[in-house]
């Protein structure tokens, strides 16, 4: 294949909509791997404002191109409308970056993830001069099965110009999750004339953990016997609240459960004052760490306690555990419908976040380390039957991924 008369390395192009969390850059990195993985001759790039150099390798034939921030020294204070504008600058550079690299890069695929032009429209400028200049490049949508509150989200799609651009620039809308658990075309009020695109490929996780549960115990100096808790919060940055009550209902379920052990992963984006704290409460039968391989720590657990998010949950899930899930509590509700719809299907239990001082943390982990296993792996296995949505993906993709 030429373009403009040179050689040209077939390309895909994919767009993480990421700054705090570590969510979307994961499930990014891991449809990338699988891609590169199916198509030897093919390479990614993958457009982030994720600082991924500090949280994750990168698989061979893949770059990443990293979108700059608003950073803020110490003692700088803005005005709320001088916020809004310096946001809007960076916005405004950031388009600048994606137009320039999608044009530069003339991918055969471009994947967005979560926000179908970008965070704000960022991306926008950058995708449609991509379709004026390069006709023969496909367009995908990565579509998260619960995004927010539907009717924010479709006054959000409105107001961007979302529907026109998912009839008239996107190929194909890959959907990651199962209309048995979340219509997506009913929730967003998708169009009949773009229903056609849309395409379920399941729940996209990490290839699951190798590593023996026992030996990981061990290597962590933990019990191979008596049950185990894994409690983490994601990238960490807002979820102290939730560490620091599972440590009490821990404390407190030990009294019934004398063997019990925990792992408390912080993440890597939690303040390092309050990290300290849960540092100075560890005891030898609860341990806290800053960074660690939530796979392989729920794949060696008998109970997992989680924020919301699409892949600590997904990833919880996909090893059978029984979790205990406390939302994210803001004006977003994403977390709450992931967990409130699991709860209903007796796959999780759900902790408000204004219920954390109270029992229910404990009442809820008492039903976690009191789960019969395979009954509860049997009930994951009936609703969600699999979790390789990365690989169903990439055959999905295939169509547009011929590299010839």
């Amino acid at each position: 294949m030429t373009r403009s008369g040179a050689p040209h390395t077939p390309t895909v192009l994919l767009y993480a909509q990421d700054h705090q969390g570590l969510g979307h850059i994961t499930r990014t990195l891991t449809i990338a791997r699988r891609v590169l993985a199916a198509y030897p001759a093919f390479v990614a790039y993958i457009a982030t404002k994720s600082p991924v150099a500090a949280n994750f390798t990168l698989p061979e034939r893949c770059d990443y191109i990293k979108l700059p921030t608003l950073l803020t020294a110490e003692g700088v204070e803005r005005s709320p409308a001088e916020e809004e504008a310096a946001k809007q600058r960076f916005r405004t550079i950031r388009g600048q970056i994606l137009r320039a690299a999608a044009l530069g890069l003339a991918p055969d695929l471009v994947l967005v993830d979560h926000e179908p032009l970008g965070a704000k429209g960022e991306f926008r400028d950058g995708l449609y001069a991509l379709k004026a200049h390069c006709p023969g490049t496909k367009f995908v949508f990565g579509l998260r099965d619960i995004m927010d509150d539907v009717g924010r989200i479709q006054g959000q799609w409105r107001e961007l110009g979302v529907y026109d651009a998912l009839e008239h620039l996107y190929d194909g809308i890959a959907v990651y999750g199962s209309p048995a658990l979340y219509d997506v075309a009913d929730a967003y009020d998708i169009p009949a004339a773009v229903q056609p695109k849309l395409h379920y490929c399941g729940y996209v996780v990490r290839d699951p953990p190798a590593l023996d549960p026992d030996r990981l115990r061990q290597e962590l100096g933990l019990p191979t016997q008596g049950p185990l808790i894994v409690a983490t919060v994601g990238s960490g940055s807002d979820g102290y609240p939730v560490l620091e009550a599972a440590q009490g209902a821990v404390e407190r379920l030990r009294a019934e459960v004398p063997e019990l052990h925990a792992v408390m992963v912080t993440g890597p984006f939690m303040p390092a004052e309050q990290q300290a704290v849960l540092q100075a409460r560890a005891t030898t039968t609860c341990r806290v760490m800053s960074q660690a391989d939530n796979f392989q720590l729920m794949a060696a657990a008998d109970a997992v306690v989680s924020m919301g998010g699409y892949n600590s949950v997904c990833e919880a899930l996909a090893v059978a555990r029984p979790l205990v899930i406390v939302p994210r509590a803001t004006h977003k509700v994403e977390q709450q419908i992931r967990a409130e719809t699991l709860a209903a299907r007796g796959l999780a239990r759900c902790v408000h976040p204004r219920d954390l001082a109270g029992p229910r943390l404990v009442e809820a982990l008492r039903w976690a380390v009191g789960c019969d296993r395979r009954a509860h792996a049997e009930r994951v296995r009936e609703v969600i039957p699999a979790f390789d949505g990365a690989a169903r993906l990439v055959a999905y993709l295939a169509r547009w991924l011929r590299g010839d």
